[in-house]
Parts: structure tokens; C-alpha cells; sequence
């Protein structure tokens, strides 16, 4: 052989040699495109349903004025930790004050009337004094009225003020009219000090002097252009004026009952409802300073002034029973609220194991379960429904806090044993489910049936064997018969 044929074979073999190494290097014996597998495994099989939500208070409860009312102060900060009993804020109490004065002298004047019925029926001047004194009553009650509509606007407006004018003029006639019919009772009355007709008439006019300063305490105050506070006077002035129009009523129709039995049994009922209205007065005296319900921390709620609107509570703002201005809550009883779209909640059950995920604290689970499913729906931004479903955080450890956000994963079923695969092995065709598994070389297209299904694993009921091994999806397309190269 020559020193040239030799050097030519030599050739050749270093190019066999590399050719092999190559195939090698690039994925292994065989031909065809280099692919990624898997193998079918047996393991736990958790199936799972995740959803988004936030930490809330377990515990709260909402602290609310009697009625409505001007906060005069605020003892504690927001986010301040308070016990039972502790009084959070004190409202302004002249007005609930002035009630408290005239529902106690309308309870005198009704024990007064019963006291004063005697055997024979009211005179035609006492029932002419109380016809006059209810049509009094009922205009300085609509002049009332119309102001307190009158106060809708950001500042008071000329009507409003024409409107405060009205009722105390209109508060002024009642007044002047009660005192002018006091006085001459008084003055042609035999026995003033022990006359049902004088007696009756004095109370009338102190009810009427209470009224009138309540309409001029309204108007001074729309006139100082506080518009919330005039608003908040003017509607303790229009039930001063209805109470007072009803007792008025109540009088002339107890008058005008010509059987003193008859008298007796109305008189006995004005009186027990007129107890019952200072008892309720004296309550809401009493309710105007607000405590703390419960041991918790102290939030101010926004809007919280429901007759002038605006942000959270503070000194001199307007508030009212339909808004809570306060709120209470216990973080020792904290919850984790998660939307779960409709598509799943049928699969969660209360009791079923949970974790949380909070994004203030990436990578930690915080165990749980579920406590509550709300049965009510609720719709999303986009147009999706969810159910809020309620999972306790107890004992996390951690500086949870309200309003977190995060994710709840909440396992709905476990599958013991389950012969599982990754979800890119899995491919879909016609209804039908399929796999390659790899076969010396080759892939075989696989006819499956698929069992449960979480976000990484399907289960596999038939078409595979454990060790069976499958090719995952890639950039590769991929078809029966094909030779291919593993990783």
C-alpha cells in the first residue's frame, strides 16, 4: 500500500470518528430531531383549586350614633388598640338635650291631665284653646319641614334661609298664640293653681317657648353658614314640631271625649307612651358618647357623614345612624377571603385543607381550611361571578395584617398511587387523548385515558405503564413512526 493511500484511509477515520461524536454529543444513538422526555411515575396526586383574595377582620363590629349628630370629639387615634367599654368619640348633646327636656315635661303634662280629669267633661274653653293650639302646632310642624328639605345644597341659599325664617316666625305664632291663651286662662280661672285648662295651656306654652328656640337656634346656625350642623338642627327641630303637633292632637281628642272613663283611659295611654318617649329620649342622651363594642383596634371609616358626605370622621363632622363613622375590629381573628370563580365552587367544601400564600410574604404557605362558603354571588370587574369563600388565619406566626392580598389554595381531592405524567405530555385531538411514548428510537402515537389534573400533572387511567417513557411538547412537531434523540 503507499504512503499516499495510507494517509487517505487515515483521513477517513478521523471523519468516522467524529461523525460519531457528534452524534453523541447532540443527543445519543439514533437519528431524527433531539427531544425532551419524561417517564410515568406512581406518586400523590393532589388536586387543587386556587384563587385570589385578601386578609380580613373575623371580628368587627361598627360603632354608630343613636341619631344623627355633630362628633364634638374624637378620644382615640386610628389603628389605636382599645378594650370593651372605651369611648372612642363624644357627640354634641344640646340637642339631644333640649329632647330629653321636652319629652319630660310632656310626660308632667300628661300625668298632669290624667291627675285633673274630674267627674265632669272638659269646658268649651279648654277645647277651644286646644283646636287653636293644633292648628298652631301643625304650621310651625310644615314650616319645619320645609326647611329642613330646603338644606340640600353645598351652602345655604336664599330660600333656605327664607325657610328658617318661616319656621321660626311660624315657632314664634305657636308660641304667642299658647302664651295668649295661658294668660287668659289664668287670669279668668276661679282656682289657677288646681284648673285642668290652666295646667294644660302652661304646658303648651313651654312646649312652644322650647320649639321657638329650637327654630332660632337653627336659623342662627344656617345663617353661620355651617350647612351639615343646620341640616342636623333642623331635622331635631321638625320632630320637636311633629311630636308636638301629635301631642296637641292627642289633647284635643282626650278633651273632647265627654265621658271623664273615657278621658281617664286616654289620659293613662298618653302618659305610657309618653314615658316610653322619654325613656327613648334619655337613651340616645346617654348613646351620644360611643364606646368600643368589643376589644380591638379602633379604624375610621370614609365617607362617614352621611348628612354632608365626605372622608373619614373627624371633630365637627355630621354623622348619622345609616354610617358607621367608627369600626372595631379583633386581629386575633383574622380571615382570608378568596373569589372563587363559579366554574369551581362546587368542588370546595367546608373542612376541606387549605394554604395561603400572601404577597407580603412570598414563599410562605400558611395552613388553613375552609370555614365559610358564601352562598351569595358577587360580580367581578370583567363581568365574571365568584363566590367569597372564608378561610381562618390563626396562630400564622406572622405580622398579618388587614387587607393583604395574596392566593388561596384549597385541596379538593388526593389521588393515593395515582400514575401521573406532566401536563406537556399531553395532547388532545377530536375529543380524544394522546401521547408519543418513546419506543428504540421511535415515537408511538398513544391513545390515553386521563383521570384528575392539577396545573403540572394529569393522572393516566389506561394507555400507559409505570417507567413508560413520553415525549413533552416542544418546538418539535411531532408524528407516529418518527425517529427522534433524547436529551
Amino acid at each position: 500500500m503507499s504512503k499516499k493511500m495510507k494517509i487517505i484511509l487515515a483521513l477517513v477515520a478521523l471523519v468516522l470518528v467524529a461523525g460519531v461524536a457528534a452524534s453523541f454529543a447532540l443527543g445519543g444513538k439514533g437519528s431524527g430531531p433531539v427531544i425532551e422526555t419524561a417517564t410515568a411515575t406512581r406518586q400523590v396526586l393532589a388536586v387543587t383549586v386556587t384563587a385570589s383574595g385578601k386578609v380580613e377582620s373575623g371580628l368587627s363590629a361598627d360603632v354608630l350614633p343613636p341619631s344623627a349628630g355633630i362628633i364634638d370629639t374624637i378620644d382615640v387615634t386610628e389603628g389605636e388598640t382599645v378594650t370593651a367599654g372605651t369611648q372612642i368619640a363624644q357627640l354634641e348633646t344640646e340637642q339631644f338635650e333640649l329632647q330629653v327636656a321636652q319629652a319630660r315635661a310632656a310626660y308632667s303634662q300628661a300625668k298632669s291631665v290624667l291627675a285633673n280629669i274630674g267627674a265632669q267633661g272638659a269646658t268649651s274653653a279648654s277645647i277651644a284653646a286646644a283646636k287653636a293650639n293644633v292648628t298652631a302646632a301643625y304650621q310651625a310642624y310644615r314650616a319645619a319641614k320645609a326647611q329642613y328639605y330646603a338644606l340640600g345644597g353645598s351652602a345655604p341659599s336664599a330660600a333656605q334661609l327664607a325657610a328658617a325664617r318661616a319656621q321660626t316666625a311660624a315657632a314664634s305664632s305657636v308660641y304667642n298664640n299658647a302664651k295668649l291663651l295661658y294668660d287668659v286662662a289664668y287670669a279668668t280661672a276661679t282656682t289657677p293653681s288646681i284648673d285642668p285648662t290652666v295646667t294644660l295651656l302652661a304646658v303648651q306654652k313651654d312646649q312652644a317657648y322650647a320649639g321657638l328656640k329650637a327654630a332660632q337656634a337653627a336659623e342662627n346656625q344656617l345663617e353661620s353658614t355651617s350647612l351639615s350642623a343646620a341640616r342636623v338642627q333642623a331635622y331635631a327641630g321638625t320632630k320637636q314640631a311633629y311630636a308636638g303637633w301629635k301631642s296637641a292632637k292627642a289633647q284635643l281628642d282626650s278633651l273632647q271625649r265627654s265621658s271623664p272613663s273615657a278621658q281617664k283611659a286616654a289620659a293613662r295611654a298618653g302618659v305610657a307612651q309618653a314615658s316610653e318617649a322619654l325613656a327613648y329620649a334619655q337613651q340616645v342622651l346617654d348613646d351620644a358618647t360611643l364606646i368600643a363594642p368589643i376589644d380591638g383596634v379602633v379604624l375610621f371609616n370614609s365617607p362617614a357623614a352621611a348628612l354632608g358626605g365626605g372622608g373619614k370622621p373627624s371633630e365637627g363632622a355630621a354623622v348619622s345612624p345609616q354610617s358607621a363613622p367608627f369600626t372595631v375590629v379583633d386581629l386575633g381573628a383574622l380571615k382570608f377571603t378568596a373569589e372563587v370563580d363559579e366554574a369551581d365552587i362546587d368542588r370546595i367544601k367546608v373542612g376541606m385543607k387549605a394554604s395561603v400564600t400572601l404577597d407580603a410574604f412570598p414563599g410562605e404557605d400558611l395552613k388553613t381550611q375552609v370555614t365559610r362558603i358564601n352562598p351569595a354571588a358577587q360580580a367581578t370587574a370583567t363581568g365574571g361571578t365568584i363566590f367569597p369563600v372564608e378561610l381562618e388565619l390563626i396562630e400564622t406566626g406572622k405580622n398579618v395584617l388587614i387587607g393583604m392580598k395574596g392566593d388561596a389554595t384549597v385541596e379538593v381531592s388526593s389521588q393515593g398511587a395515582a400514575l401521573t405524567i406532566p401536563v406537556e405530555a399531553l395532547f388532545s385531538e377530536g375529543g380524544t387523548d394522546y401521547v408519543y411514548k418513546l419506543d428504540v428510537g421511535k415515537l408511538k402515537k398513544t391513545e390515553i385515558t386521563v383521570g384528575a389534573t392539577t396545573d403540572t400533572e394529569v393522572e393516566v387511567l389506561k394507555g400507559l405503564a409505570e417507567n413508560d417513557v413520553v415525549a413533552l411538547s416542544g418546538s418539535t412537531q411531532y408524528a407516529d413512526g418518527m425517529s427522534v434523540r433524547t436529551k
